[in-house]
């Protein structure tokens, strides 16, 4: 094992950068996919890692970059994988005890945040923990089970990313399952809420995105 974690920062929007400062340990190993770098200095972290062509950069931003002199590994604007899945593939290779996302939320593009959800996959066929956070979400698969923390009133939403989700159950959720089945794009998952500081799911057939929307 490569590391204890690792954070992936992506071009996504970060808002409130005390925030995401206080997210980040000083032991966590950086990897920048391609604009997020600009994100990474306005946090205050050293990027130990860039991945894509830096083209999202100011002029400014890529002269500190090489200033700090993190591995590089350059891509050509034009490939078939998003500077953001080249930095999970990067990520998944070093084998870390857990991956944590940032700047992967937000923004004009909806496309984005889609499918950058759905990268969430590739560190779970590895079974390797992994999440994107910002400021009120935490999303993440859930392919066993899974212990969820928050606050009571935190709304927690599930959906079936396979064509079905069975053998579904909770518990320290407002509204429970049990044994229950989740179909793709069915909407029975959408908008529970935990009842207490700690929420239980387990499913026994498919894989659940989750998403905990903190108040």
């Amino acid at each position: 094992m490569f590391a204890k974690r690792i954070v992936v920062v992506a071009n996504g929007d970060l808002e409130d950068l005390a925030f995401y400062k206080n997210l980040v340990k000083p032991d966590d190993f950086i990897i920048c996919a391609n604009g997020g770098c600009g994100y990474a200095l306005a946090i205050g972290l050293k990027p130990d890692l860039v991945i894509g062509d830096l083209d999202s950069l100011s002029q400014n931003d890529q002269e500190k970059i090489h200033r700090l002199d993190p591995e590089l590994i350059q891509y050509p604007t034009a490939k078939d994988k998003s500077d953001l899945e080249l930095a999970i593939d990067k990520a998944v290779k070093m084998k870390p005890g857990e991956i944590l996302i940032i700047g992967a939320l937000g923004g004009k593009r909806a496309d984005h945040a889609f499918i950058n959800m759905l990268l969430l996959n590739t560190p779970l066929q590895h079974d390797i923990p992994a999440r994107i956070v910002d400021r009120t979400h935490n999303v993440f698969i859930i392919k066993n089970k899974a212990i969820i923390e928050g606050k009571s009133g935190d709304y927690f939403s599930l959906f079936a990313l396979t064509g079905e989700a069975g053998g579904i159950t909770t518990e320290g959720l407002k509204y429970s399952l049990k044994g229950d089945t989740l179909h793709f794009a069915s909407t029975l998952g959408l908008s529970n809420e935990l009842v207490s500081s700690k929420a239980v799911v387990s499913l026994q057939k498919g894989l659940l995105l989750a998403i905990h929307h903190k108040k």
